[in-house]
């Protein structure tokens, strides 16, 4: 450790730590472009810049570029300091364009942050300004030059995270702007990182392209569900309408980062085959209520249980751990089904980054949760056993619980459910499930509904309600609580933190487990638990 000073306050420091990032840790506002955690430091933007009160004679320098050493003095606030930052800035905005009211930036631009607490209020260039390139980068990635400060964040995304190196820094001067090589774009799996790192409005989300405004997004956080990786993410909605999806910094998941195929993944919540209404065979045309559809449905499952019909039941791997414990207490003890089995995604292409960053194969977030949930052999062959009982013909209530977006289990089990008596479908888009369902239950995204999934690592996450669900379309666990007190649970209606509790009183996976506990950053399991699922 070493002991040095900022502005008058001592620190015990580690030797050689970064005095900027310690600052920032401290709550010690020093301004920066170029600087981010999780690159090497460039020290090219010099707004960082201090003043080093400690040896011969005090001296300005860039804050990311100093570690710290003993008897280390630093001063951020001086007027030398302050007339720095403020030349600096205007080096930065003498070819900056003043369309801040077309940006798309604006709002979350660091210039505009920046010129207003640090800069000075008026401009003394006026000559002509240097024109530079606006162009597409790659499919998803566009440039407006002219923006842009080159502070090569994304240059040295490219080189040390992603480790592909499509951009880099053409010309000298102020002619200097980020591009790539003639006919190499940038079109790696993880590209759209290079538009959250940088810190102004020159690298543009095509797909977020004039969408909104960032002041009118409501943000919330929560875990990307395209993988078993479970990146932490903030989903952005306007209107209930998910605009867009950006990584959430948890240095035991993903790090600083997320992968284009998880950012993409939003928009099926709007998809025109979206389920909004409730079905249900024999009303005619004639719309349903939730609650008269819950009574009915109760009705005709007592009855086709004391009748000692047979019961099979279908999850999913996308379900959270608080639907599965209430999917278990409705089909598997309340109606007593004779076979249960898990609808699975199939794998996706894997792909791993130069930091070790990795795309998993498997496209379901929750595979972990219904292995110690419903158990291993519900995954493995329990979709077999349910197969096996329709051919066996005397299937009275198939009870299929999908949710997956895009995927509605194999082509073999739209056929296999025609042959029951009573089939209940429960799922988000209309298709080869919904189509042969007597019942159909219209149920909630992972963007409109909260629970918990379990990654690929044994981490436990909390998924968070960003939106509402359109039309009648109802959050799954409101579902299973209503059916559950119409065949006779006294058990009343909670939220997924009140399911919680009883899966955690349950489950020995998740016996040391409080919903605050896994709070924001998640939390892992049990060792023993983590042996026993592998």
């Amino acid at each position: 450790m070493a002991k040095i000073k900022i502005d008058d306050r001592e620190f015990d420091v580690p030797l050689g730590a970064n005095v900027l990032q310690f600052a920032l840790d401290h709550g010690i506002d020093v301004p920066f472009y170029c600087y981010h955690p999780g690159l090497s430091v460039a020290g090219n933007c010099r707004m960082c810049i201090v003043k080093v009160m400690s040896g011969p004679r005090p001296t300005l320098a860039s804050s990311c570029t100093i570690q710290a050493t003993e008897g280390l003095s630093i001063d951020t606030k001086s007027a030398d300091v302050k007339k720095a930052r403020e030349s600096v800035l205007e080096f930065q905005l003498i070819n900056h364009p003043l369309d801040c009211p077309v940006c798309d930036r604006a709002g979350e631009c660091w210039l505009q942050d920046y010129s207003y607490a640090h800069g000075l209020d008026h401009s003394r260039f006026h000559e002509r300004k240097t024109q530079r390139h606006t162009k597409d980068l790659g499919p998803l990635v566009k440039i407006w030059g002219n923006r842009c400060i080159v502070c090569t964040r994304c240059v040295r995304f490219c080189q040390e995270v992603a480790g592909t190196e499509e951009l880099t820094v053409v010309n000298r001067g102020d002619r200097a702007v980020i591009d790539t090589f003639p006919g190499i774009p940038i079109d790696n799996p993880m590209s759209l990182n290079v538009v959250d790192l940088c810190p102004v409005g020159a690298l543009i989300n095509r797909d977020f392209l004039y969408e909104a405004r960032v002041w009118h997004l409501r943000p919330a956080d929560s875990v990307c569900a395209t993988c078993s990786r479970g990146c932490n993410v903030r989903v952005d909605v306007l209107d209930d309408s998910v605009k867009r999806v950006v990584p959430r910094r948890n240095d035991a998941v993903n790090g600083h980062w997320a992968c284009d195929e998880g950012r993409l993944n939003y928009k099926y919540p709007s998809d025109p085959k979206r389920l909004r209404e409730f079905r249900q065979a024999g009303s005619d045309g004639r719309k349903t209520s939730f609650t008269g559809v819950v009574a009915s449905l109760a009705e005709r499952l007592k009855s086709a249980t004391a009748a000692g019909e047979r019961v099979v039941g279908l999850c999913s791997a996308w379900m959270t751990n608080e639907e599965l414990w209430l999917f278990k207490k409705l089909v598997v003890e309340g109606l007593g089904a004779q076979a249960v089995g898990c609808l699975v995604k199939p794998d996706g292409p894997t792909w791993t980054a130069k930091n070790g960053f990795r795309i998993e194969a498997d496209r379901n977030p929750n595979r972990r949760g219904v292995e110690a949930i419903l158990g291993k052999e519900v995954l493995e062959t329990g979709l077999e056993k349910v197969i096996r009982a329709f051919k066996a013909g005397d299937v009275g209530i198939a009870y299929v619980a999908n949710g997956i977006p895009g995927y509605a289990g194999p082509s073999y089990l739209g056929e296999a459910l025609k042959s029951a008596r009573l089939c209940i479908v429960q799922d988000i888009l209309d298709g080869a499930l919904a189509q042969w369902g007597h019942v159909v239950l219209p149920g909630a995204t992972v963007f409109e509904k909260d629970g918990t999934f379990v990654n690929v690592d044994g981490r436990i996450q909390r998924i968070r309600a960003a939106a509402d669900p359109p039309g009648q379309a109802t959050r799954d666990l409101e579902i299973f609580q209503a059916l559950l007190r119409g065949l006779g649970s006294n058990e009343p209606s909670v939220s997924a933190e009140g399911v919680f509790r009883r899966v955690a009183a349950e489950v020995p996976a998740f016996a040391d487990l409080t919903w605050r506990q896994i709070g924001l950053q998640g939390g892992s399991l049990a060792p023993a638990t983590m042996e026993r699922l592998a």
